[in-house]
C-alpha cells in the first residue's frame, strides 16, 4: 500500500489484513490474535480490533470470542478448540508502505480507550457532562481529536446529547438495567441454540474446568478470573453462532457485567457460588449437545443474575463517587 499518513490506522490494518488474505499469505483457517496483529503493524489493540471486527462484518473473519478471529468460516479444528494462533513474523506477509508514525496509536484512539473506560466507570454513580474543553487541556489534544473521541462515544450508545446540547454519560440507571435484561433475554438464548451445533466439545471442556477450578477455589473469585469465565459463557459460546448483528447488539447491553465489576471494586467481592453453577448447568447442557436445554438454563441464569445486580446497583448508588476523570462533571 502507499504511504497515506492522514489514513486511520485501523484502514491501515484492516487493508493489510485483507490484502493478504486474498493473496493467500493467510491462508483459510489461520486464526489470529489481537495482539499478534497490533505487534507485527506495530499500532495498539485498539485499531485492530476495529479492523477484525469490520472484517467479520465482510464475512472475511469469523470472530472467536477471547480466542481472536479466525480466516475464513469456522472451521472444525476451531469448533473443537485445535486451531493454533499463526505467528505473522514468521509468514511471507507484505507489509503496508507506511512510516513510523505508525508505530503509536491515533490520538483520537488513545482518548478514545481512556475516556471510554471513565465514563464507564462512573456512570453507576449519576449523571456526568462531559466538559469537551477539559478533555482537550487533560489529553493535550486539539478539538478535533475531541469530537472524534465524542463522536465514536455516542456510536456505541455511551453518551447523548441533552437539549443544551451539552455531552451527557449516564446514569446506568435500573431502568435502563431492566431493558438490557429484556434485550439479552430475547437475544442470548436465541444466539446459544444457533452457536449449540458449532461449539466443540475440547473449548467446552476448558469452559467447565475453569468453572470447576474456581468453584474449588471460591466462594468469592478474584475480578480477573470472573471476567474470563463470563467471556466463556457470554462472548465465546454466543460468538459462535454466524449473525454479526446479533453479537453485536448483545454486546451493547452488558450493563449487567460492569456492575458487578465496580461492586467487587469498590464494595467487596461477592460469593459467587449461585452463577457458577449456573454457568455449568448451561455448559452442561452443551456438551450434551442440547441447545434448546442450554438456551432454558442461561434463561435462569439471565433472570437469577438480574435480580442479583440489580440488588447491587442499589448498593453501589449509596457509596460516594469514585475518583473521576477531571472532564467529568457531576450533574446529580
Amino acid at each position: 500500500m502507499e504511504r497515506i499518513e492522514s489514513r486511520p490506522y485501523y484502514l491501515i490494518v484492516q487493508d493489510w489484513l485483507a490484502e493478504n488474505i486474498a493473496g493467500g499469505a493467510l491462508p483459510q483457517g489461520a486464526r489470529l490474535s489481537v495482539a499478534g496483529v497490533a505487534q507485527r503493524l506495530s499500532v495498539s489493540r485498539s485499531p485492530a480490533i476495529r479492523a477484525m471486527d469490520n472484517l467479520v462484518t465482510a464475512s472475511i473473519l469469523t470472530p472467536l470470542g477471547r480466542a481472536g478471529y479466525l480466516v475464513g468460516p469456522l472451521s472444525e479444528d476451531a469448533a473443537q478448540g485445535r486451531a493454533q494462533v499463526v505467528n505473522l513474523f514468521t509468514l511471507a506477509v507484505s507489509l503496508p508502505k507506511t512510516d513510523a508514525a505508525l508505530n503509536a496509536p491515533a490520538e483520537w484512539e488513545r482518548v478514545l480507550t481512556a475516556v471510554g473506560e471513565a465514563v464507564e466507570t462512573c456512570i453507576p454513580f449519576g449523571i456526568y457532562q462531559i466538559s469537551e474543553s477539559a478533555m482537550g487541556e487533560h489529553f493535550a489534544v486539539s478539538r478535533t481529536v475531541t469530537r472524534e473521541v465524542l463522536a465514536r462515544l455516542h456510536e456505541r450508545g455511551a453518551i447523548r446529547k441533552d437539549r443544551g446540547s451539552h455531552w451527557i454519560a449516564g446514569p446506568l440507571s435500573a431502568r435502563l438495567l431492566d431493558e438490557q435484561h429484556e434485550v439479552r433475554r430475547v437475544l442470548e438464548p436465541a444466539a446459544l441454540v444457533m452457536a449449540a451445533p458449532k461449539l466443540g466439545r475440547a473449548i467446552l471442556a476448558d469452559m467447565v474446568g475453569r468453572l470447576d477450578a474456581a468453584a474449588a477455589v471460591g466462594p468469592t473469585i478474584p475480578t480477573a478470573e470472573m471476567d474470563t469465565l463470563e467471556a466463556d459463557l457470554h462472548d465465546t459460546c454466543l460468538a459462535a453462532q454466524s449473525n454479526r448483528r446479533i453479537t453485536g447488539s448483545i454486546a451493547q447491553v452488558q450493563g449487567a457485567r460492569l456492575i458487578n465489576r465496580l461492586f467487587a471494586t469498590h464494595v467487596a467481592q461477592h460469593d459467587e457460588s449461585n452463577l457458577l453453577a449456573e454457568h455449568r448447568l448451561v455448559l452442561g447442557h452443551l456438551l450434551l449437545g442440547d441447545g434448546e436445554g442450554a438456551a432454558a438454563a442461561l434463561r435462569y441464569h439471565l433472570e437469577a443474575d438480574h435480580s442479583r445486580t440489580r440488588e447491587r446497583l442499589k448498593v453501589l448508588s449509596v457509596f460516594a463517587d469514585p475518583a473521576v476523570a477531571p472532564y467529568l462533571i457531576r450533574m446529580f
